[in-house]
């Protein structure tokens, strides 16, 4: 019975096209034996001339055949100039192919007689070759294709880098002078500010003393008492201003045509205008209130919290109370509410006896407490202070006004005119609190009375 030998030859994607020719062209007819015929002696091929007897001797079984016996071709075993690339490459191409043939000859002495762990080795033996032709041609096309870049080429880029490294220490050593400038103007910017931060805790603490001995150690109601609280009251009048100027402008009004209500004044600048914005809270918050909200019996201890607004936690119902929500819902129309907000809640809040704990009516509020302080002191007073304004196109008098712009004061034999009040005076038997006044030269004169009375 006849059996077929079973071949054990690895394949290989990475062959090349002239290797797998060759293969083909050596590759003879193998035909099974039966185990109880004689194995007859091969026959020699055309392929075998090229081999010695010596080399295909049954004595080479007896060496140990390694997968690969021979090193695979390597950058060093081949020149670097492309000159001698082609002839290394060659030299090299019939090494390789020499030691193919010699271990595809022992491929084939291994089925004759059949024997499986010959051609195992045998098998192996070649692929190493069939692998190592593979490597030499990709090593070729590597050299082939390969560009040496001339000593020019380099020269003219080390060149362009040196350029560059020098422009780049320039620009460093510019950076460098100016982060050492701006160090020293972040130091002298801390500098003032601790300066001013100073400045204005002692402002602070002198202010919040000045109201104390105002309040505390003065049991005397004087006109100088008078005098200091219309400051105080007019202060804190212009601090109020500044956030609902604010909130005016980001909430899209108009804020030349609602200073031009006032009428048709000239300013000498653009920031001046915030004045008439002061005279329409003061002429607001100081008009005529219920006589009765002026009563002394609470007045010292709503004076006595720092926080105005604790007073009215405290009584919501108080007359100072009464006072804040009547002048808030006259000061802040609903209109310019829902401008501001989005809506009314603080004034239906405020309407329902209420007073909402927010930053702008807690500032209101600030605002709120000296006015009616004001108010308070004025009605103590036997016979009461009046309160008078000075008329548009009147003549700047000393004696009976106040410029709020110091730096606008009338010179020798210049003539100044009053554009409107901001803050009203007071007058106390023979005794004169100035007005606060915005001046002007081009305030048209008037032959109405210099001033009126509230």
């Amino acid at each position: 019975m006849e059996s077929n030998p079973t071949k054990f030859i690895k394949s290989s994607t990475n062959i090349p096209h002239f290797v797998l020719r060759f293969s083909k062209l050596c590759k003879p007819k193998i035909t099974g034996v039966s185990p109880s015929v004689e194995s007859p002696k091969p026959t020699r091929d055309s392929s075998f001339e090229s081999c010695s007897a010596e080399e295909i001797s049954d004595d080479s079984w007896g060496q140990k055949v390694h997968p690969h016996p021979h090193p695979h071709p390597t950058e060093e075993t081949l020149c670097a100039s492309s000159g001698c690339l082609e002839e290394a490459v060659i030299l090299k191409l019939f090494e390789e192919i020499s030691a193919l043939k010699l271990a595809y000859v022992q491929l084939q002495q291994a089925h004759i007689p059949y024997e499986p762990n010959k051609i195992k080795v045998a098998d192996e033996l070649v692929f190493s070759k069939l692998e190592s032709l593979s490597k030499l041609e990709d090593l070729y096309m590597r050299k082939a294709n390969y560009k040496p870049i001339s000593r020019s080429s380099i020269d003219v880029e080390i060149q362009e880098c040196r350029k560059l490294l020098m422009k780049l220490q320039t620009m460093l050593q510019s950076k460098e002078s100016d982060i050492l400038r701006l160090k020293e103007e972040v130091n002298e910017m801390n500098q003032k500010n601790r300066e001013l931060k100073e400045k204005i805790e002692e402002k602070v603490k002198k202010k919040a003393s000045f109201e104390e001995e105002v309040f505390v150690l003065r049991k005397e109601w004087t006109p100088s008492l008078l005098n200091d609280v219309v400051k105080f009251a007019s202060k804190s009048i212009h601090d109020f201003a500044k956030p609902m100027i604010s909130l005016m402008k980001a909430s899209g009004w108009n804020l030349d045509q609602a200073v031009n209500s006032i009428g048709a004044v000239v300013y000498e600048e653009r920031s001046h205008k915030k004045y008439a914005f002061e005279a329409y809270l003061a002429r607001v918050m100081l008009d005529e209130f219920r006589e009765e909200c002026f009563s002394i019996d609470s007045f010292d201890r709503i004076m006595t919290f720092r926080d105005p607004f604790d007073a009215l936690l405290e009584d919501p119902n108080s007359n100072f109370g009464k006072f804040c929500r009547a002048k808030y819902v006259a000061v802040v129309p609903s209109r310019m509410e829902s401008s501001f907000f989005g809506n009314s809640d603080q004034r239906e809040f405020v309407l329902r006896g209420g007073h909402p704990r927010t930053p702008f009516y807690r500032v209101f509020v600030g605002m709120a407490r000296w006015v009616w302080a004001l108010k308070v002191i004025a009605h103590s007073f036997i016979p009461k202070a009046e309160v008078f304004y000075v008329k548009r196109g009147k003549r700047y008098s000393k004696e009976y006004m106040e410029s709020v712009v110091p730096k606008v004061m009338p010179e020798k034999d210049e003539m100044l005119r009053v554009e409107f009040t901001v803050m009203p005076g007071f007058r106390i038997g023979g005794t004169v609190i100035p007005c606060r006044v915005y001046l002007s030269k081009d305030a048209t004169p008037t032959e109405n009375p210099a001033w009126y009375y509230s």
